[in-house]
């Protein structure tokens, strides 16, 4: 018997590439024409080139569309259509298309680099990764896919990587690209190579020096060397280059919150507001006009730039609060770190540099307190770059491949008391050590390394089992004043907690239980200093922590002197400012607007001390 054949099915695909479902993503590639019968179609692909070339774009689009509905793989016409839809800003559309491009056979290295280059223009690195590998393994010696790899590790957070790729590509194009010195010279800045970064922003202006963003990368660069005048006139120019471009207007605004006048800060993003109407500021600027305002006395003002902020990243960008990733992270820590199950793990050797691990919620002021640490000789900061969640990812592997089986961090610690595994903490404590001395954060004269990830709440028993004499120095703030302090960032942290309250306080929550777990369940050195005590008195709080740490030196001197040249500057040197009172309770300044916020936070109030608190902020 025949079998019947299937009806027509006239409903357009959702991805808005305009063609039927069954000729796009729900193509059923069985009984498809052979690729050679795609002869047939050359008068009808000829007229859809000319019709474009001719920008007659939707006398182009009807012949492409019959093509591809007879033959769905006709590599030209899905081309085509992909150009035309990425044009229009269908960018669904145009992903699905050039997806499907780059599956055709035979593997062709441009389709990837044009699926790569599509991901990265909407900031989805991660994925950009595999087709840019694709690539690679396909044309290894090509520089574009080099500079897109550089592009795609420096914004993972892979700077290393990232920079390597960027050399390569450097060595394989013309040796005067200036995008490229200026994407180099972002990664070295990224680093903390600020002087090398100078070098290289310099570089590449002097090949082009009409490059409004390359002008701010190098304003950046000059602010964090401590170099506000220069950083003023580069973004200057930059403005009057691009006098439209809103991420120098932000920076600039900020420039002037540096300075310490917020009424130009203000004013600046008032006219960015003005300028794109109806159109919206985005959460970068709301955050930056809401410090503005808030310095200003204007709280009411500053709550509501805060919360609009947070609302367009909820309603534009789709970023929704999920409690899971915290949670999950929770229960790792709670189930894994127990006393009786850890007892058995190796406890590696002293190594010759020791890290002071400084512990804190986001916006605790562990910055603050790093600042004012390397201020000294021989401490040196790791900052955020320190490679905990590197070992982390790493620990696994390593179980497996000397016979263990396969588990996840941080199951996998568990798996260290027996046979050949023993050695796998000692080895991972000396990389700790080898990654910071390869990047320079270290030098022979280092003695200390503070290192304040911020994962470091939920790694903290791993950082103690790595080095079980290293100093803990946790930093508490007013919970409220911490989870104010982050929702009034544009960050986003783990599970999206920053765009409402409620995750802020959520995530404040869970990070502290995970320290009590650890703390109740290993032995730590553990000094707990208070910000508040911190912004009074800094002297005091520094002799205390070099007392803690065992180290001779007058605190007063130390935060009296100019700030410190260290191997790799710390990403918060950008904003660096003396230890001053304008955070110190905070919250104080904006009223009833915590409620969503007050059940996991009072507890916390109570147990921290906070609750009969009675200071004002100077």
């Amino acid at each position: 018997m025949a079998k019947p054949r299937p009806e027509f099915d006239p409903a357009l695909c959702a991805c808005g590439s305009g063609l039927r479902a069954a000729r796009c993503c729900k193509l059923d590639a069985a009984g498809l024409p052979d690729p050679v019968n795609h002869a047939a179609l050359d008068t009808v692909i000829e007229q859809a080139r000319a019709a474009r070339a001719a920008n007659r774009n939707r006398e182009a689009e009807r012949h492409i569309l019959q093509i591809l509905d007879l033959a769905p793989h006709h590599r030209e016409a899905l081309r085509l259509l992909f150009e035309l839809r990425r044009a229009e800003g269908r960018i669904a559309a145009a992903e699905a298309l050039i997806a499907r491009i780059a599956a055709i056979p035979p593997d062709v290295a441009a389709a990837h680099v044009q699926h790569a280059q599509l991901l990265i223009n909407q900031s989805r690195h991660a994925e950009a990764e595999i087709p840019a590998r694709r690539a690679l393994n396909l044309m290894p010696r090509d520089a574009t896919i080099h500079h897109i790899l550089g592009i795609i590790f420096t914004e993972t957070n892979r700077l290393t990587a990232g920079e390597r790729h960027y050399r390569l590509a450097l060595g394989l194009s013309e040796p005067h690209d200036a995008g490229l010195l200026g994407n180099l010279a972002w990664n070295l800045k990224q680093q903390g190579r600020l002087d090398e970064a100078a070098a290289t922003y310099e570089s590449a202006l002097a090949v082009r020096r009409d490059n409004a963003r390359a002008l701010a990368g190098f304003a950046q660069v000059e602010a964090a060397r401590f170099r506000l005048d220069a950083a003023e006139t580069l973004l200057a120019e930059a403005s009057a280059l691009a006098p439209a471009d809103r991420m120098i207007a932000v920076l600039a605004a900020l420039t002037r919150l540096h300075r310490d006048d917020p009424e130009a800060a203000v004013t600046r993003i008032d006219a960015t507001a003005a300028a794109i109407a109806p159109q919206s500021l985005v959460a970068t600027e709301f955050a930056a006009k809401g410090q503005a305002l808030e310095r200003l006395g204007r709280f009411d003002e500053a709550w509501a730039a805060y919360q609009a902020g947070r609302a367009f990243q909820r309603d534009r960008a789709n970023r929704h609060f999920s409690p899971a990733p915290i949670e999950a992270r929770l229960a790792a820590v709670t189930t894994i770190f127990l006393a009786d199950r850890l007892a058995g793990l190796a406890r590696p050797a002293a190594g010759a540099v020791t890290p002071v691990f400084l512990l804190g919620s986001p916006r605790a002021g562990t910055s603050l307190l790093e600042q004012m640490l390397t201020q000294l000789p021989g401490i040196d900061p790791a900052d955020a770059r320190a490679p905990l969640p590197e070992l982390s990812r790493l620990l696994p592997a390593l179980v497996t491949g000397l016979g263990g089986p396969a588990t996840s961090f941080p199951e996998a610690l568990l798996e260290t008391t027996a046979g050949d595994q023993r050695d796998i903490l000692p080895m991972l404590a000396n990389r700790y050590l080898a990654i910071l001395r390869a990047a320079g954060t270290t030098t022979p004269e280092t003695r200390f390394v503070t290192d304040r990830n911020p994962d470091l709440p939920w790694l903290l028993g791993f950082a103690a089992t790595l080095f079980p004499l290293a100093p803990v120095i946790h930093v508490l703030r007013h919970p409220l004043d911490v989870v104010l302090s982050g929702f009034a960032q544009d960050k986003l942290y783990e599970g999206n907690a920053g765009v409402t309250l409620a995750g802020m306080a959520m995530l404040f929550d869970a990070q502290m239980r995970a320290i009590a777990q650890v703390r109740g369940q290993t032995t730590l050195r553990y000094l707990p200093v208070r910000y508040e005590d911190m912004v009074r008195d800094p002297a005091a709080i520094l002799r205390e922590v070099l007392d803690f740490i065992g180290v001779t030196a007058d605190p007063a001197a130390l935060l009296a002197a100019s700030p410190r040249a260290v191997p790799r500057a710390p990403t918060h040197q950008v904003v660096r400012l003396p230890p001053h009172r304008r955070g110190l309770y905070r919250h104080r300044g904006f009223g009833p607007v915590f409620g969503e916020a007050l059940p996991l936070l009072t507890p916390w109030i109570d147990r921290l001390g906070y609750a009969d608190a009675r200071e004002i902020a100077a």
